[in-house]
């Protein structure tokens, strides 16, 4: 079990590296850890693409309507949930804070009161006798992912960088977009507790509902590694269970045992891969650092000059390949587009000519409403085949040009990382980029059936036939509608089947992209830091000498916290990684505590 003492330690960890990594990058996300778990909190972030509904569901879970909602995307800036005493604080970017009431929440919180955060807010807190925050989680409504505003969603990631937790809201009526993998896939490489919850669930119908659950459980097991509940809520009625599977209440309790019983555990696993993570990137810059000291001023800066090509051949290589992945992409859109139009030809002609009413006897009224049914019928039944079909083939067809890009970007990777330890005669491991099985980029793709599909068939001019000519030409009329929703249908599907594939494109050469920039700055930092260090006097180049041990053997320290954080049986839970953790080794010369067992430190 998780203890208090365990997470001092670790906050005391987080302390150290942010002091003695000052002025490097990794120095500012230390601080963060530390200032939050100092506090004890635990940060639960409400997140998801805009209009999802996030507002009204933290409104729903403190029961108390406290945030600003509405039809349109609100949120513009990330307000932060906890236990309290009641009171509203707006705290700005340039430090200072301004107490002010719930009624004025909006002008600071809102696009439409504080557009692209002319105010300079940072956050705004509140607090509340809320039963459910009791034990010390902070909500956090988050600005929505994907938005109109780039702003919003810049806001919205870095709170989610932050936090230690995370409830995603996704939309029962637009399930799992290239935003939402993304995010997910996130969560699943943060081994962070998550909560998943089907918004709007009272749109569809149960047979709806349970298809689009089931969608939601493939696409996410994945980015997830295991399988999660998805909860269908509709909190615009919290806690009103119907039919239809909403399970407000199940969410409630099930958050409420999280925070009563899993809390402290959760935030210490938490903490350890966080630390880890910090200290990864802390000895790769340190280890191009230290051999770029060995040069002289010429030859490091003609050493710079060679890797700087080398990556510029590496960029402009990934440029090629994106012109590659575009292009594969554009042959499965004609497949897709050819074989839509080929299922259409070859059907709709043959469920016009079944279109028949089980009996005439009937008003012209009851004759159209069946017509109608008949044809909602067929379309449901043919397109529901038809995605059946195309789906795997257009997957299969998107696996391979997305691996084939994957491939290639490893290789420039590779190219970059082979030339950097070549240049500077270090080793480098080998950094293996995301597998597609890890990527955020997947195709998805699910049809259901919109309401209103079918328009009214035209009653005009069939009062003044008589009865057999009226039927004939209803009949006639429906089975020209039924060919027109097929023809509009796979306009339908064809529209979203590319817009996926574009979403997923556009994620995978982002998340591919990210990962050669990365590699490429931490080689470029360490030996522009070797160049500032060439310019200082004797003193002071030894005195950064003794620093950079000692930041060695922190960092060496920080990496085996991975390992422990993965064997933490509080992950077994959520699924995410997966008794007891080992106590991280001794730095020696540092003050860097080791944490036991139960938690004490081991000096």
């Amino acid at each position: 079990m998780a203890s208090a003492s365990e997470l001092q330690s670790l906050r005391r960890c987080a302390e150290e590296l942010a002091k003695a990594a000052a002025g490097r990058r990794e120095a500012e996300r230390a601080g963060r850890l530390a200032a939050r778990l100092q506090s004890g909190r635990f940060l639960l972030a409400v997140v998801g693409e805009f209009n999802r509904g996030k507002s009204t569901l933290v409104n729903a879970l403190v029961g108390e309507a406290v945030l600003p909602t509405g039809v349109l995307p609100l949120t513009a800036v990330a307000t932060e949930l906890a236990f309290g005493e009641p009171s509203t604080k707006v705290v700005f970017l340039d430090g200072r804070t301004e107490e002010t009431t719930r009624d004025r929440l909006a002008q600071f919180v809102t696009e439409s009161g504080n557009p692209k955060n002319r105010l300079g807010v940072a956050r705004v807190q509140l607090s509340g006798e809320w039963p459910l925050l009791r034990s010390g989680a902070v909500l956090v409504d988050t600005p929505g992912l994907a938005s109109l505003y780039d702003h919003n969603s810049a806001a919205g990631r870095k709170a989610l960088l932050d936090a230690d937790g995370a409830i995603v809201v996704l939309s029962a009526d637009d399930p799992m977009s290239a935003e939402e993998r993304r995010l997910l896939r996130l969560l699943g490489e943060r081994c962070s507790p998550t909560f998943l919850v089907l918004g709007k669930a009272d749109h569809l119908s149960p047979e709806e509902l349970a298809a689009v659950r089931r969608f939601v459980i493939d696409a996410i097991g994945e980015p997830l590694r295991g399988p999660n509940r998805v909860f269908a809520v509709d909190a615009r009625s919290a806690g009103r269970d119907s039919a239809a599977g909403i399970e407000f209440a199940d969410l409630l309790a099930a958050l409420s045992r999280f925070v009563d019983d899993e809390l402290l555990a959760a935030l210490t696993s938490s903490a350890r891969r966080e630390l880890a993570r910090l200290g990864t990137s802390l000895s790769e810059g340190l280890t191009i650092e230290r051999a770029a000291r060995q040069r002289g001023g010429e030859e490091l800066a003609a050493l710079v000059e060679r890797f700087e090509a080398e990556v510029g051949a590496q960029r402009r290589g990934l440029e090629e390949d994106r012109h590659l992945l575009a292009r594969d992409l554009s042959l499965l859109r004609d497949e897709v587009s050819n074989r839509l139009t080929r299922f259409v030809e070859s059907t709709s002609p043959r469920y016009a000519a079944a279109l028949q009413p089980k009996s005439w006897a009937r008003s012209r009224r009851e004759l159209e409403e069946e017509l109608q049914h008949r044809i909602q019928a067929s379309v449901e039944e043919a397109f529901e085949r038809c995605g059946s079909e195309l789906r795997p083939v257009v997957e299969q067809e998107w696996r391979r040009a997305a691996e084939r890009f994957r491939a290639r970007v490893q290789s420039r990777v590779d190219s970059a990382r082979s030339a950097a330890a070549h240049l500077f005669e270090v080793p480098l491991p080998t950094l293996e980029i995301a597998d597609l099985a890890e990527q955020p980029a997947s195709f998805s793709f699910l049809f259901v059936r919109p309401e209103g599909m079918i328009e009214p068939l035209s009653r005009a001019g069939l009062s003044l036939l008589p009865a057999r000519a009226a039927e004939r030409r209803m009949l006639l009329r429906a089975r020209r509608q039924l060919i027109s929703e097929f023809d509009k249908h796979a306009g339908r599907m064809r529209w979203d089947i590319v817009q996926r594939l574009e979403a997923a494109r556009a994620a995978l050469e982002r998340s591919s992209s990210a990962e050669l920039q990365a590699s490429i700055a931490a080689i470029a930092e360490g030996a522009d830091r070797a160049r500032r260090w060439q310019e200082k006097d004797g003193e002071r180049r030894e005195r950064e000498e003794r620093l950079g041990e000692g930041l060695e053997q922190l960092a060496e320290s920080l990496v085996s916290l991975r390992e422990e954080a993965g064997n933490d049986p509080a992950n077994d839970e959520w699924r995410t990684c997966s008794s007891r953790p080992a106590p991280p080794p001794e730095v020696p010369g540092s003050t860097l505590p080791a944490v036991g067992a139960g938690g004490d430190t081991l000096r």
